[in-house]
This record gives C-alpha cells, sequence and structure tokens, in this order.
C-alpha cells in the first residue's frame, strides 16, 4: 500500500472556529503598583467582554470562595437583573455610558475610578450623584493597556487607599471625593456634606446656639514683627533625569526648579513704622540654593542676638498714670485681676526653686539636670498671675 495514490477528490471541506484564549482578549492582570493582599481588589477572569456587568453583579452579589473564577458560573443567574438596553458592549471608559446604566438601573450608585501607575493612587472617572443609603453602591476600577479596558471590583476601597496618608489604623474614605479620615466619627459627620466632583446637593446645617461664635486667641500675633526679611528667588527649569523621577511619587513629574540666584534685605521696624535697612544681599551662581540658606541662617543669629538685648524702656511725661490707671490689657483687652493665694503660692515656690538651682551652678559650675524643667514650671506659675507689667518697645525704648 505504500505506492497508492487517491484516484480523485470528490469534496474537500476545511472548517473553522472561534477560539477565545483566557488573558490577551479580555483579562488584564493588575498593575504592580496595587498592593495584592487584603482581597482589596476583585480581578474576575473572564474570557469575553463583558467584564463591567460581571463586575456589578460580583459587587451586588458577593460571594466567600472562588472570586476570580469563572463569572457564568458564580453570577449567570443575576444576568437579567441589570438592564444593558442601549449599552455597547464591551463598556467604554465613557461618562455618557455610565450615565445610561445608572438610568437603566435606577437602584444602583455607580462609582469608577482608574488606577494611577506613576502616583501610585486612585483618580477619578465617574462619580454618581446618587447619595441616600437606599441606592446599592457598586465601586469599579478600571485598568488600561494599550487600546484595551478592563474592569475590576474594588472590594474595600478603604484598604485600597491605606497608604495614602501616614496615618496606620482604620482609615475611612468618601466615595465621592477620595477624602480620607481616621476617624469614624468624623467621616459620617462630613459625608452629607460631601459635594463631590458632580456639584451634587449637600445639608444645608444652621448655627448651633454657643458655638456660632468664633474668638482670636493667638495674641502674640498681634505684635508687629520687629525684623522682617524680603526676597526673591530666581529659578531655571530642566528635565528630569530618570534617576530624578523616581523621587517624586506624588506630582506629576514634568521638570525641575533649580535656583540660580537670589536677592534679600532684612528691615529693621519699631512700634512708631521706623524702618532700617540693616543687611542686604545679591548673588548668582549654581550653588545659590546652599549659599542662600547660609545666609539666611547667619541673619537670623543676628536678630536673636539684637534682640537678646532690648532697649531700656522710656516712660514720658503721662505714661506712669496711664500705667496707674489701666484695668485692662491692650492686647487681649482682658481684665488685671487680683491673683488668688494658692497661684501667689505656687509661683514663690517656684521661684525659690529657680534660685536654688542657679546657686547649685554657680557652686558645681555645669548645668543642672532638671532646669529645663524648673524653667518651665516657673513660667507657668507667672503666666498665671495675671499681673500688670510696663510693656516697651524693645528697639526705641518707647512705653
Amino acid at each position: 500500500m505504500s505506492d497508492a495514490y487517491p484516484e480523485y477528490i470528490e469534496e474537500f471541506n476545511i472548517e473553522i472556529s472561534d477560539f477565545n484564549l483566557i488573558g490577551p482578549t479580555a483579562h488584564i492582570p493588575l498593575p504592580e503598583t496595587i498592593l495584592k493582599c487584603n482581597n482589596r481588589i476583585i480581578n474576575i477572569q473572564n474570557n469575553d467582554n463583558w467584564c463591567f456587568g460581571w463586575c456589578v453583579l460580583g459587587a451586588l452579589h458577593p460571594v466567600k470562595v472562588h472570586l476570580k473564577r469563572n463569572p457564568h458560573w458564580l453570577y449567570g443567574d443575576f444576568v437579567k437583573e441589570l438592564n444593558m438596553n442601549d449599552i455597547p458592549i464591551p463598556v467604554p471608559v465613557s461618562t455618557p455610558v455610565y450615565k445610561k446604566f445608572e438610568e437603566n438601573n435606577p437602584e444602583i450608585s455607580l462609582c469608577v475610578y482608574e488606577w494611577h501607575n506613576q502616583n501610585e493612587c486612585l483618580e477619578f472617572c465617574y462619580v454618581s450623584e446618587r447619595r441616600r443609603k437606599e441606592y446599592k453602591q457598586v465601586n469599579l476600577l478600571v485598568i488600561t493597556e494599550d487600546d484595551r479596558s478592563h474592569y475590576c471590583i474594588i472590594k474595600d476601597l478603604h484598604k485600597l487607599v491605606y497608604n495614602h496618608s501616614k496615618h496606620k489604623r482604620q482609615k475611612y474614605i468618601c466615595r465621592y471625593c477620595l477624602h480620607v479620615y481616621s476617624s469614624e466619627i468624623r467621616y459620617n459627620e462630613y459625608l452629607p456634606k460631601c459635594k463631590s466632583l458632580n456639584n451634587a446637593p449637600q445639608q444645608p446645617q444652621m448655627l448651633v446656639k454657643n458655638r456660632s461664635v468664633k474668638a482670636f486667641y493667638n495674641h502674640k500675633c498681634m505684635q508687629p514683627n520687629p525684623y522682617r526679611i524680603f526676597w526673591d528667588l530666581e529659578m531655571l527649569t530642566k528635565k528630569l533625569t530618570p534617576e530624578e523621577k523616581t523621587k517624586l511619587i506624588h506630582t506629576e513629574r514634568i521638570q525641575m526648579h533649580k535656583l540660580c540666584g537670589y536677592r534679600y534685605v532684612v528691615v529693621r521696624i519699631d512700634s512708631s513704622l521706623n524702618y532700617e535697612v540693616v543687611s542686604h544681599d545679591l548673588y548668582r551662581s549654581p550653588d545659590a540654593l546652599e549659599k542662600f540658606v547660609e545666609r539666611i541662617e547667619g541673619e537670623l543669629l543676628n536678630i536673636q542676638t539684637d534682640l537678646s538685648a532690648p532697649a531700656e524702656i522710656i516712660m514720658a511725661s503721662g505714661d506712669f498714670k496711664a500705667y496707674n490707671d489701666a484695668t485692662e490689657c491692650w492686647i487681649c483687652k482682658g481684665p488685671f485681676l487680683k491673683p488668688a493665694p494658692e497661684v501667689l503660692q505656687k509661683l514663690e515656690e517656684a521661684k525659690h526653686r529657680l534660685l536654688e538651682v542657679k546657686e547649685w551652678e554657680t557652686c558645681m559650675e555645669k548645668e543642672h539636670p532638671e532646669k529645663k524643667k524648673v524653667q518651665r514650671v516657673y513660667k507657668e506659675a507667672l503666666g498665671k498671675l495675671n499681673r500688670k507689667v510696663k510693656d516697651h518697645d524693645h528697639i526705641n525704648g518707647n512705653y
């Protein structure tokens, strides 16, 4: 039979069937920048173009085992629950399509996010305007690869943004604006007020009695600063190198500003608004940044040296009478009260302890180990005394 050959061929048929390989055609693996732990994201391994629908059904009907297995077996019985009329398949990343899906399914509140690989954080694709608790919340993550996109289920949005802040305990995130809170109480208070990205309606809050008045207590900021430093920095922009780009993780890496020169002026001002230029400098060089920091640190030392030796007080005619007649502080407008006996006793004890420390340092010729603690106790006791003192300008000495 080795020399046998066909005499003629009556019919020849070739049949070709489609074969969808699981992987490149539909399923896309998660980016490496997303930590794959705690089951915060469910990436369904589908072999069709219906990943959006499977993810919505997976969020509405969560299962405990085989979360990423065949979606037809897991969610096939719930397909009729979704109204996909006029929704293109596969579902594109498009706001009008998401709005149409919510119109078809009025019980669902949909939010779609995308992952920014460069900054390792979430970004908005679509935020629902449906806020009430009766809506079924569905949070999806869309990942793209070349010209393809794939949807995943965000099982726990709070865990997904765990590394967005330095707080290392339980975090609470608003799904409408991605604002992170470390307290559940503050998170629940914020939710009704959140305006999100779509100008959703806010819950008005009226003023509460005894909590509608704001007072200013930082009285030291009412004193004019005796020294002011005005500076101007000149920058050159250069493109980032690959090594420099890896150091920036929370910004869009485009270019870097490099200091090439500076100019600053140090001005001293007294209470009468008389000013004097005490120092200035102009410098241009590639090492301008290091030089600027060095010069400013030197200026700060000079300022501290000058302020450590205040001018003697000058009392003009009528100043003593104004001081004796004063019944309230000219800064905070608080009245001068007669101190209680226990306050005076604590001040005397703190003063006596401070004198003992100074005598010990004089004898031993070294710093007392509890000097800072004793000084702090004395300052606290002196602050509670609420006594009247003569305030004056430390530069010109005027009362």
